[in-house]
């Protein structure tokens, strides 16, 4: 198969982080969002005209609440190099590799064949070391990034068992201090249809992390109805906190 551009991405992840002194470990908790932008226009795809099928599928965009992970107090360390007297590069490999939630549903297989979940996200963020040496600051007020994604065809694309193919994403962000210095699309987004993507998390969610496939897997009738826009609509958090 050819590589081809099949649409752009916009997205944000928006976190906390929470000192458990206790269990001597740093929780992460966030909510990440990212739209499928049409190539031409730049507007959100709601529908998508398949090039590979010719079939015309629901565009189902991340909105992963929450994506959570800890990080040992006790073994915690900053892995970087520098690049100049002051500047920093902090390089972060995820490589995913899990039993697929879609596999065991003979129906949702249809949309993602593999028995197991495999990708791989890689990141870069560029700061300066005095931040991150000052202990006195709270948070990091200045970091770029860079990000690579590398991952199957997504479910509601509906192309699994008819094409084996990857899906290569390539992007670059930065730390932005108001909500309002988002891209206007995804802004807009957010405000009209999933507010409570305005604030990170104010504790450790009680459940597992959101991905694509199990949100599909959770909105499958949603996406069958052809009418459904994605994301769903959410103003308020409607999972307890681990302590609760």
């Amino acid at each position: 198969m050819e590589v081809d551009h099949i649409f752009d991405v916009i997205g944000m992840n928006i976190a906390r982080c929470l000192n458990d002194s206790n269990n001597h470990q740093i929780i992460l908790t966030s909510r990440e969002t990212q739209l499928y932008i049409d190539v031409n226009t730049g507007e959100k795809l709601n529908q998508w005209s398949n090039p590979y099928t010719g079939n015309i599928v629901s565009v189902i965009h991340v909105a992963n609440d929450p994506v959570q992970s800890t990080m040992s107090t006790d073994k915690f360390s900053i892995k970087g190099y520098l690049t100049s007297e002051n500047q920093i590069v902090l390089p972060i490999d995820v490589n995913l590799f899990y039993p697929n939630p879609l596999f065991e549903n003979e129906t949702l297989r249809h949309y993602s064949k593999e028995k197991f979940y495999q990708a791989g996200e890689y990141f870069k963020f560029f700061t300066t070391l005095n931040q991150i040496t000052n202990e006195s600051l709270t948070q990091v007020n200045q970091m770029d990034l860079s990000w690579t994604r590398i991952s199957p065809i997504l479910p509601w694309m509906n192309m699994s068992t008819q094409y084996n193919g990857t899906l290569v994403f390539s992007a670059q962000g930065t730390k932005i201090s108001s909500l309002t210095q988002i891209d206007q699309v995804l802004f807009n987004e957010i405000i009209k249809r999933i507010p409570i993507y305005e604030n990170a998390p104010n504790c450790q969610l009680d459940t597992s992390s959101e991905t694509s496939w199990t949100y599909f897997k959770k909105y499958f009738s949603e996406y069958l109805s052809n009418i459904q826009e994605f994301p769903i609509p959410k103003s308020k958090e409607d999972i307890p906190c681990v302590h609760d």
